[in-house]
């Protein structure tokens, strides 16, 4: 099968000659039909392979949608022929076949094409990294990315009384506030201004109860610290790949009594529930995920070289204290998905 390989910083080759795994207990083998990109870990392992350690064993190419090839023993909840998304595989998606645990894939809805199918893969991550939202709460969630722009549609579906959206893209910020958010805001990215919307929203009578850092960066994770109220959650979603060591401020965390929590499955049992929640959801409100705004581009797979290229060029694939060529993310960008 044609598959390809991440084998060095900003080196992929193509392989044409490579085996199509053999499902063992407990897993499945799916035929895919489309792989999206990751905006962030797909990025930051092309980016850094080599210069940071968990660049070299996280799966390039992990959203993925396709049929169920074959299943291996114990395997009950799918079979052979079924349509599928797969929240986190065991081989690379950018091929014509991916290895996966039973426990991370998730029926596919008749209604949804693959290639929308594949950004599936974050909604358990919403759903998780959500968890922490009540009814009537009021949450900004701070990057409009693909990741953020899920955790928005979750926050609704959680019963949030009120949702801002904050990001660098005013392209980007038309599509949150037609998918629910009841206030955008354009920022820089800059610590100042990040810091200043807390001003804007006390004056507006806003006071947060959940934030949600659906970027990754020193800057935007102080930055919810800032904006929550006393009491108040803050959540990691998005994924530190680039600035791995963070400084906070802990007697600010202490002096507000915070809350804290990531968007991490650490075990199966989470994964499970989570999986089982964003099933529900894609099948009975596949409406309200809105995920043609989310499909942007498609490109077949001799041509994801190009599709790196166009993502590349990104602001947050920069650490917060160097200069970045790019003042935010590539335009009129979401979702770049790869068919093979």
């Amino acid at each position: 099968m044609r598959r390809y390989e991440l084998v060095g910083r900003r080196d992929i080759r193509l392989v044409s000659d490579a085996p199509v795994p053999e499902p063992g207990p407990g897993q499945v083998l799916v035929r895919v039909r489309a792989c999206s990109v990751c905006n962030r870990s797909d990025l930051a392992y092309y980016h850094y392979y080599g210069l940071r350690e968990h660049c070299a064993t996280g799966c390039y190419g992990h959203e993925i949608a396709g049929l169920v090839e074959a299943v291996g023993p114990g395997v009950t909840r799918v079979g052979p022929g079924q349509r599928v998304f797969v929240r986190t595989p065991l081989t690379s998606g950018y091929a014509e076949f991916a290895l996966a645990r039973e426990v991370a894939v998730g029926a596919l809805p008749d209604a949804v094409p693959f290639e929308q199918g594949s950004m599936l893969q974050l909604l358990p991550l919403a759903v998780h990294a959500t968890r922490g939202v009540g009814l009537g709460d009021r949450v900004v969630i701070v990057g409009q990315g693909p990741v953020g722009q899920m955790a928005l549609r979750m926050a609704r579906q959680r019963g949030a009384a009120h949702v801002t959206a904050v990001d660098l893209d005013a392209w980007r910020l038309e599509r949150s506030r037609a998918a629910g958010a009841d206030a955008v805001r354009r920022v820089d990215g800059s610590a100042g201004q990040l810091a200043a919307l807390k001003g804007d929203f006390a004056a507006e009578g806003e006071e947060y109860d959940v934030a949600i850092d659906a970027v990754g960066t020193p800057t935007t994770l102080n930055a919810c610290v800032g904006l929550v109220r006393q009491n108040g959650l803050v959540v990691m979603l998005g994924t530190h790949h680039v600035d791995t060591h963070v400084t906070v401020d802990l007697v600010a965390w202490e002096r507000k009594g915070l809350r804290v929590h990531s968007s991490a499955e650490p075990v199966d049992t989470a994964r499970a529930e989570a999986l089982a929640v964003a099933e529900r959801v894609a099948h009975r409100r596949t409406a309200s995920l809105r995920l043609p705004e989310l499909h942007t581009h498609t490109y077949g797979l001799d041509e994801l070289p190009k599709a790196m290229e166009q993502l590349s060029a990104s602001r947050s694939l920069y650490p917060d204290a160097e200069r970045a060529p790019f003042d935010g993310p590539p335009a009129e960008t979401l979702k770049v998905v790869i068919v093979p």
